[in-house]
Order: C-alpha cells, then sequence, then structure tokens
C-alpha cells in the first residue's frame, strides 16, 4: 500500500513538474520583460509627431457636429476630444459613456433622423454606381431643403469646408474611440452640391464645389487615418461625379466656366495621390496605442493576448503589411497597377516557438493595404477622365473616338487612350478594384 502511494505520489509531482514546464515555455517567453525593442526603420519613420492641436484644424468641428443647434460643434469637439484623451491614464477605454455623450451633445440625439430620410440617395456611393447625383437631384427637387436642423447642419458645413487643417486626433486613442463624425459630413457634401446645382445651375454647382474640392484636396494630404483619407477620395469622387453631370447636361460652356471647371479638374498631384502620411499614422497609432490603452482583452482573446508581445506584435505588423504597402506607394501608377495584383504573401512562422505567438496568429492573415492605395490612383485616373471630358465639350470634335485616341489626357494605369463606347457614349477605364465603376456618360 505504501509503494503505491509513493508511487502515485511520484506520477502525480512528476505530471505537475511537466505541465509545469509546458507552460513556462509557452508564457516565460511572453513576460514584458522580454518584449523586443522597436524596429529602428519604425522609429525613423516616427520621429517626426504631428500636432493635430492646431489652429484651423477641421476635425474638432467633425466630432462636435453632431452637437445640439444651439451649441458651437468646434468648441463641443474639443471637449470630446479632451473628454477621450483623458480616459487611458486612468486605466479606461478612449470612448464616451451614454451619460458624457448626452452631457457634451446635448439630451436629444435624433436631431438629424428626422430630415436624413427624407434625402436616401445621399447613401448613394458614386464608387459603385454612376447615376448618383441624378438621383439625388430628384430627391432634392421633390422635398427642398428646408428642414430647421437640416439648414443648420448645412451652414456647419459650408464652415467647416473654409478651414485650412484635417489632421486627426489620434494620441491616447484606441480602437474603441469614436472617428469624427465623416457621415454628416458627406451627407451636408451632397446635399449642398445638389442644392446649388437646383437654384443656380453650373455655375452654383461650381461656386460650391470649389470650397469642397479645395477642401478634401488637402485633406488627402493631412489626413493621418486610413478612413479620413477614404472619406476624402469619396468626397472628391461625389464632386467630380456631378460635376461630370453638369457637363453632359449643359449645351454650351462660357468661358468663365471653361477657366473655372479647368481649375476644379487640375491633376492630383504626387503628394495628392501618395499614401505615405496615412500609412504613417497607422503605424503611430498601432505603436502608441499598445503603449497606452488599458491591457483588457476580450475575453474570447484572452490566451491570445497573453501569447503576445506588444512591441514585437508592432513590429511585426509593419514588416507584414505597411513595409510592403509603403514600397507599393512609392511606385508610378502603371508600376503599381503591374505589381499590385499579387497579394503580398504573409510572413511565415512556426506554431512552436511561443515568442509571440498570440501577435503572430492574430495577424496571420496579412492585412492587405493594397485596395485602399488603388483608390487614390482611380481618383486621380477619374480627373483626367473628366477633363477629357471637359475638352470634348469645348472643342465638340466630328469624331469622338478619334479625339479620344488622340488626347494627352490617358489611362494612368496603361498609358493608352481611355475606353470610348460610341453605342453607350460612355468613356472611361477599368477601376483597380474590378467591382468599382471608372466610366462616365458624355
Amino acid at each position: 500500500m505504501i509503494r503505491t502511494k509513493s508511487l502515485l505520489f511520484k506520477i502525480i509531482t512528476r505530471s505537475l513538474l511537466v505541465i509545469g514546464a509546458g507552460i513556462g515555455i509557452v508564457f516565460i517567453p511572453n513576460l514584458s520583460l522580454v518584449d523586443e525593442a522597436l524596429l529602428p526603420e519604425i522609429t525613423e519613420i516616427l520621429n517626426k509627431p504631428v500636432n493635430a492641436n492646431i489652429e484651423g484644424n477641421a476635425v474638432y468641428s467633425l466630432y462636435g457636429f453632431a452637437a445640439a443647434s444651439d451649441k458651437d460643434p468646434h468648441t463641443v469637439g474639443k471637449a470630446v476630444v479632451e473628454m477621450l484623451q483623458s480616459k487611458h491614464p486612468k486605466g479606461k477605454f478612449a470612448h464616451l459613456t451614454e451619460d458624457e455623450s448626452t452631457s457634451l451633445y446635448g439630451d436629444n440625439k435624433k436631431w438629424d433622423e428626422e430630415w436624413s430620410s427624407l434625402y436616401p440617395a445621399t447613401n448613394c456611393k458614386p464608387r459603385e454606381r454612376g447615376n448618383c447625383f441624378e438621383l439625388l437631384l430628384a430627391e432634392v427637387k421633390e422635398k427642398p431643403l428646408t428642414h430647421p436642423r437640416l439648414l443648420t447642419q448645412l451652414e456647419r458645413y459650408h464652415r467647416i469646408v473654409q478651414l485650412p487643417h484635417f489632421i486627426e486626433e489620434t494620441q491616447l486613442m484606441d480602437y474603441t474611440s469614436p472617428v469624427p463624425n465623416f457621415y454628416l459630413m458627406m451627407q451636408m457634401g451632397k446635399l449642398s452640391q445638389a442644392d446649388a446645382y437646383l437654384h443656380n445651375g453650373l455655375d452654383g454647382l461650381i461656386a460650391n464645389s470649389q470650397a469642397d474640392m479645395q477642401f478634401w484636396r488637402m485633406a488627402l494630404s493631412d489626413s493621418r487615418t486610413l478612413i479620413g483619407r477614404m472619406v476624402a477620395i469619396a468626397s472628391l469622387r461625389r464632386s467630380l461625379s456631378a460635376l461630370s453631370y453638369a457637363l453632359g447636361s449643359e449645351p454650351h460652356l462660357s468661358q468663365a466656366q471653361e477657366t473655372n471647371l479647368r481649375a476644379l479638374l487640375a491633376p492630383l498631384k504626387p503628394a495628392e495621390i501618395s499614401s505615405k502620411n496615412v500609412l504613417t499614422g497607422e503605424l503611430r497609432f498601432g505603436v502608441e496605442n499598445a503603449k497606452t490603452a488599458p491591457q483588457k482583452p476580450p475575453e474570447d482573446m484572452l490566451l491570445v493576448w497573453m501569447l503576445s508581445q506588444p512591441t514585437a506584435t508592432a513590429n511585426w505588423h509593419y514588416r507584414q503589411s505597411l513595409k510592403p504597402a509603403f514600397a507599393l506607394d512609392q511606385l508610378s501608377p502603371m508600376e503599381f497597377y503591374e505589381r499590385a495584383q499579387t497579394s503580398a504573401p504573409s510572413l511565415e512562422f512556426s506554431r512552436f516557438n511561443p515568442y509571440n505567438l498570440g501577435g503572430k496568429l492574430s495577424l496571420s492573415k496579412n492585412w492587405q493595404y493594397v485596395s485602399y492605395l488603388g483608390r487614390a490612383h482611380d481618383l486621380a485616373g477619374i480627373y483626367l477622365l473628366i477633363a477629357l471630358q471637359l475638352e470634348l465639350k469645348i472643342n465638340h470634335p466630328e469624331n469622338t473616338g478619334a479625339a479620344v485616341k488622340s488626347s494627352a489626357f490617358r489611362n494612368p494605369y496603361t498609358g493608352k487612350p481611355f475606353d470610348y463606347d460610341s453605342a453607350t457614349n460612355s468613356l472611361g477605364f477599368q477601376c483597380f478594384d474590378v467591382k468599382d465603376v471608372c466610366r462616365i456618360n458624355l
């Protein structure tokens, strides 16, 4: 009996030692003491932080866009950002509670629901459909913009597009933080353009688009978040779509209209096409978020979190996703179109190596930035496409197909003439993402 108990004790003891050793092998390499240092190239990229707290930054007004009509959006937005940025030092995630939101914005959260349901075409995306502006014109013509709250929001929008900067606040923010109210900003832009065209024709649309397009072209370079840049691209595509519709509808253009349209359709500059600032912003957000955000993983991610090293994960994400994106961003449109057709492979790793295994597993599906880079090149192509439409409108060629072939405005991805379809009298090129629409009706 004694020998049996002794043998059982040895088995249990040795089993516990094996289990303990296994746990140690898995978890000790993932203690914070053995986390990696940040890659030198990441440190170099992030050595010039951007100050969002500058005069004329529209981001605060966007954060306060949904505030009650008797509140100043900029003041509310500033208070919202300050509230969010006070959370991390207190060990909390940077989002607003219901009470905090009510205190900052006002009691009623449904101010913008009444008017928004009147104009469903504001949700139409020119990237996916070519007739969004036409649909919205019909809705605004049937239901003029008279709602008091809507008029307040339009006034706010017109003040915002006069501002000289748009740099997002990402410091002390995290993945739970609200983004600026891009939705309302986009809605106001669409409705404002439609109203301007209905009341004042092409001249009204041009005047409206001058401030709007200048603001969003500034945001192309200023924005430091992927969503901010995508909104800027979408807003410019919306304006270009409206201008294309008006060009096709006008019987002739005045000299002043020709001059103003040429200015609006000036080709995008390389700095506007480049996504370098956004990629840097994404990198900075990930690195800073790992340092300041509360370490409170979701229950279903607890094991992955316990097997992760924050800095090692940031380094891995940079090597796997961001570094290839930075390289693609430096290419010409032709080079980009050719090389970006093949997805960058995920980095290989051994599941038997416990170091940062959770971080590697969480990033095992490579985050592809390529489609977002492609949208900027598509936008540049749309500018050239509508510039060609303007050229054809001014010159009235007898043979449109021949004029398209001889034009200096060409497909940026191939260097060849844009595709002209005489049956539909349309002009276009293949967007980088095949689901998107890069075609206009002449």
